[in-house]
């Protein structure tokens, strides 16, 4: 039996732009849903889903993709979503980062460079129930917890969990330097390559996001642990 195509959500309404990145996307054997404003890509998201892929422009008519995305993500951690913008300053992306993108284009964009990273991306989204030790990759382990790096998977006491590539980044940081409290700027640095003194609530944000996995009660966590003007530590409890 063949494999089933993977299947993209394309969110774009410039029509000359659509049209291309629907041609070549289906020229790599992709099933490509159209969405050309906001409010259509939620709908679409929400009956014509699964996707594999969410590709998802900032600027959009009715809801914009900021908005998209974290529609998305308040019914859906695992889905890939790939922002594509003409916004190319750094609060931008981060902004993108907040709302829960994986990756961030720029546009103009080189089209190989497009195709590779929807690739990575789809290849990514197939991990997500293939169990953790399936794998030559290294497999990190902290107290009750194993992380595969490779194949986004998390093992805790309660159970097995598919991560996004930035959560798996983030909990990666934390698992190489137990114990040890790291800052906001250092994950910014470090995870999201982002340099100098920047206020954002993105590092906060994936915090949230990691003690839904890791925490019991996550509101009174006691692995993911905050220290008072200083950043956050991971502890064996």
């Amino acid at each position: 039996m063949a494999e089933a195509k993977k299947r993209i959500l394309l969110v774009e309404d410039e029509p000359n732009l659509a049209f291309n990145m629907n041609f070549n996307l289906q020229a790599e054997g992709y099933d490509v849903v159209p969405a050309v404003d906001g409010q259509i890509a939620l709908q679409k998201f929400a009956k014509d889903g699964p996707f594999d892929l969410v590709i998802l422009d900032v600027m959009l008519p009715e809801v914009n993709g900021f908005d998209v995305a974290k529609g998305i993500r308040a019914h859906d951690d695992q889905t890939q979503i790939l922002m594509l913008t003409a916004l190319g300053k750094e609060e931008d992306r981060l902004r993108g980062f907040e709302a829960g993108a994986d990756d961030y284009v720029t546009k103009p964009f080189h089209l190989q460079e497009f195709l590779l990273r929807v690739k990575r991306m789809i290849k990514r989204s197939q991990y997500f129930h293939v169990p953790v030790e399936a794998s030559s990759a290294e497999v990190l382990r902290y107290g009750p917890f194993a992380l595969n790096t490779e194949l986004l998977q998390l093992v805790t006491p309660t159970g097995q969990h598919a991560l996004t590539a930035l959560e798996a980044d983030v909990l990666r940081e934390f698992m190489q330097n137990p114990k040890r409290v790291l800052s906001r700027q250092h994950l910014l640095d470090t995870v999201w390559g982002m340099k100098g003194d920047i206020e954002t609530r993105t590092v906060d944000n994936f915090i949230v996001r990691l003690r839904r996995y890791l925490e019991v009660d996550p509101s009174k966590p006691v692995y993911l642990v905050s220290v008072r003007g200083r950043g956050y530590r991971l502890i064996e409890s």
